[in-house]
Parts: C-alpha cells; structure tokens; sequence
C-alpha cells in the first residue's frame, strides 16, 4: 500500500485554471498553469488531504484515481476565510467587513461557505451537533456564556486550543480556549457539517 501511496503522491499534481471557451484553449491552458496543489495521501487509510479544495471530488490525472475530500478540510477553509477579518472592529449587531459582532461574525463567515446558521449566538449553539471538547475540529462553533447566562458568546475553532471570534474589546481576533476567562466561561461547541 505505502508503494501505490508513494506512486500517487508523485502523480497527484492537480493544476487548477479558469475553464477555457474551446477544447484548444483548453489543452493551452492546460500546459501553461504554473501553480499547482499536491494531494496528500494517507496510506494508512487510503484517503487524502488538500485543504484549499476539501469537500469536491479529486483525481489524479495519472492514475484516475478518485476519493471524495474529507470533511474536516471544509473547516480549515471556513478558519482561513476567518481570518482574513483579523482587525475588523466590532459592533454591536454588526455583520459585515466593517464591523462585527460575534454571531454576526459567524453568520457572514459560514454564509461565504454556504453554511446557513440563525443570527444570534445562543440561536447557533442549539442549531449544530453537539461535541465535546475534545472532537474539536478546525472550523467548529465554540461557545462561552458571558454577558447573559447560556451560550452569549461563540468563536470559530482554528486549532492547537485556539478560537478566533469578534471580541467587544479588540474586534476579530484569535484567543486560547486555556485563556482563564474563556476557560470558564465555556459552554459547549458544534459543528454545522
């Protein structure tokens, strides 16, 4: 198995282009792509990894061989995607790039992923599966109870014990789950995939 793996590791460059207007434009744009992704394949488990493109279908070109992304990429592109708002503002009911509010946050986030999730944070909290702590997963809902009791506050889990969410004080940011405050103020998670 750890030989075919290593087999389609040196075959499994995909290169990505916009779809071209004619089947000779096509191979053109074919030849001259520069920029490529690797697929990563676990021989182990005879699957594979490629975070910019989790949750569509792959093949190598050389092998044909398929497998369908796993679903804990689509989180990493939802944590990517949150991250570019690092320093945006918060605002009380905000829900865009000039400003946020936590669930705001999540809602404008998750909508760019084609998540649909309710407005408001203790609204969001109810509507996912439940996990513990330690089924975390890049892109999961973490929940901490703050200015009202039950789920008032809710960030999106980037990893290695860290959240990012639209902090009252410093807007978007990124914060431990270990960080005394947030460590007693947890509530729960879930995931909306």
């Amino acid at each position: 198995m750890r030989g075919l793996a290593a087999a389609l590791i040196a075959s499994a460059v995909i290169f990505f282009a916009p779809l071209a207007a004619s089947a000779e434009q096509a191979q053109t744009s074919r030849a001259a792509r520069s920029s490529a992704q690797v697929i990563i394949i676990d021989a182990d488990e005879d699957s594979f990894t490629d975070s910019s493109i989790m949750g569509s279908v792959c093949e190598s070109r050389n092998s044909g061989w398929r497998k369908r992304a796993s679903l804990s990429g689509r989180g990493g592109m939802v944590v990517n995607t949150a991250k570019r708002f690092i320093g945006v503002p918060y605002v009380w009911g905000g829900t865009s790039s000039s400003g946020f509010d936590c669930s705001g946050f999540i809602k404008s986030v998750y909508a760019q992923h084609g998540i649909d999730v309710r407005r408001l944070a203790d609204e969001q909290y109810y509507g996912g599966q439940k996990l513990s702590r330690s089924e975390l997963a890049a892109g999961d809902l973490v929940f901490f109870s703050t200015y009202e009791p039950g789920a008032s506050h809710v960030g999106i889990y980037v990893g290695d014990g860290k959240f990012i969410h639209a902090s009252s004080s410093r807007g978007v940011t990124i914060d431990s789950l270990d960080n005394a405050y947030f460590k007693n103020a947890y509530v729960g998670a879930c995931r909306y995939w």
